[in-house]
């Protein structure tokens, strides 16, 4: 059976024994990988050839990142994912492999996801030379989506031998009105990695262009509250997807509250009731034009493990004077939802 073929196969109408929508899925996006990194790696060998002819600086790097492909499949497995926010990352997410070479590092952008709220790159460097343990994108040059209004997001990176590091960049842009397009448009650009303990600078011009579009979700209105005379913050909807669950929020902090402490952010602690922990304390990307009199935005976490019928997601607010020169908590009630409706 041919790419196409597979890419129109309806998978429902076939004679099988029963399965899940999930076990389907991954029947489906193994075939297609294979098709996929096959002429991939394909395009990038002739590539190479071709560039020999043209330049040999950058010849040797092709070949090079395309032989680290191995460890490159189970990119997840060197970072802590202890409430299991990744474990659907790479059966969801878009196969990209893309590669851009500079002063002797090589740059392979692997998988992609968007889930209509957050975006999720794993990425590998490979160098010449060792660059040491503590490596960071530096310079500003950070992801930018076209058409946000800001970004927000986390990024690491870990070395797993001499000269080959993988990275994992989370991200959460910000639109006009709240609305998230169905299609977005990712740049990456960066232009140095420095190790902040040895400073060692590892200088070049990478450039990166790719497009995801939102993978599909179940949206539930919510409109459920949790306050007290200081705080009150309400979670507005909450998403479901194969890869992730998002919490859409906004939080109101009294005058009083501001007075003491000027910036007030919301974390979560969400459980289920077969005693899952999702995540514990953790913040999402938001924005205020009130000075926090008004905070909104959202929060994602893994998908929700099969069986669970009720959510319980423990608010609590922030308040700091910011730079790390103190802060106070404020925990609310647990906010439960049944998620058997």
């Amino acid at each position: 059976m041919n790419i196409k073929e597979w890419m129109e196969l309806d998978i429902d109408r076939l004679e099988t024994e029963p399965v899940t929508k999930l076990e389907k899925q991954r029947v489906k996006q193994h075939v297609l990988k294979k098709y996929k990194k096959a002429s991939l790696w394909k395009s990038i060998g002739a590539a190479a050839v071709i560039l020999v002819s043209a330049t040999a600086l950058t010849a040797f790097a092709f070949p090079s990142v395309a032989s680290q492909i191995p460890f490159m499949n189970n990119v997840m497995s060197y970072f802590d994912d202890d409430y299991g926010q990744y474990t659907n990352f790479e059966l969801f997410s878009d196969d990209l492999g893309l590669v851009d070479s500079d002063n002797g590092i090589s740059i392979l952008i692997d998988h992609a996801v968007y889930d209509g709220t957050n975006i999720i790159v794993s990425y590998a460097l490979e160098t010449e030379e060792n660059l040491g343990e503590s490596i960071m994108m530096s310079g500003g040059n950070w992801f930018d989506v076209r058409g946000a209004n800001g970004l927000g997001g986390s990024d690491r990176i870990i070395q797993i031998d001499d000269t080959h590091y993988v990275g994992l960049a989370q991200f959460t842009p910000t639109f006009k009105d709240g609305i998230f397009p169905e299609e977005i448009e990712v740049t990456w650009k960066p232009k140095a990695f420095q190790n902040y303990e040895t400073d060692i600078v590892a200088q070049g011009d990478w450039s990166f262009n790719f497009s995801l579009n939102r993978i599909d979700g179940t949206v539930i209105a919510l409109d459920e509250t949790a306050e007290n005379e200081q705080v009150r913050i309400t979670l507005n909807s909450i998403e479901f997807t194969d890869v992730s669950t998002v919490l859409s929020y906004k939080q109101f902090a009294s005058e009083e509250l501001r007075k003491d402490w000027p910036s007030v952010t919301p974390v979560f602690t969400v459980k289920d009731d077969l005693g899952n922990v999702y995540v514990d304390g953790l913040g999402g990307g938001g924005t205020t034009s009130d000075d926090f009199v008004t905070f909104t935005g959202t929060t994602s976490f893994g998908a929700i493990k099969e069986g669970a019928t009720k959510l319980f997601i423990e608010p609590t607010a922030i308040a700091s004077l910011e730079y790390g020169r103190g802060h106070e908590e404020i925990s609310l009630d647990a906010i439960v939802i049944d998620l058997a409706k």
